[in-house]
């Protein structure tokens, strides 16, 4: 009842609503694009000269989507890993982390809220409690 499922229709069953796969994972990728594009002038703004990490989705896990940032050195390596941000799949609901494996307790916005941008920093990142 907690969990999801998956069924014919390509939708998720949770135990409150149905919801469509594909309309999650479109907002999804919004909210990763917007994240990205908050960054990039954030870099842009600020005359940053290292690597710019690129914000990218990771598998998906029962309860939750990771999204992670990673950034690539000038000589193509990928080097450095950390997570963006958690989003619940049932409800399209943004955690910033609170570690590799678990997010925050309180949700801090959702992605079908024009992209979650709301609670973005200039930064880019995921804000904090207010």
């Amino acid at each position: 009842m907690f969990g999801r499922i998956y069924d014919e229709e390509k939708s998720i069953t949770t135990g409150r609503k149905k919801m469509d796969r594909a309309a999650f994972e479109n907002a999804l990728e919004s909210f990763r694009a917007a994240s990205e594009e908050v960054i990039l002038a954030h870099y842009a703004r600020n005359d940053f000269t290292f690597a710019v990490p690129d914000v990218e989705i990771g598998a998906g896990g029962r309860r939750y989507r990771k999204l992670w940032n990673i950034e690539t050195y000038r000589d193509g390596e990928r080097r450095r890993r950390s997570i963006h941000a958690f989003v619940e799949i049932a409800t399209g609901d943004i955690f910033k982390p609170a570690s590799c494996k678990a997010p925050a307790k309180h949700k801090r916005g959702n992605i079908y809220d024009n992209a979650g941008r709301a609670c973005l920093t200039e930064a880019g990142h995921v804000a904090y409690m207010r």
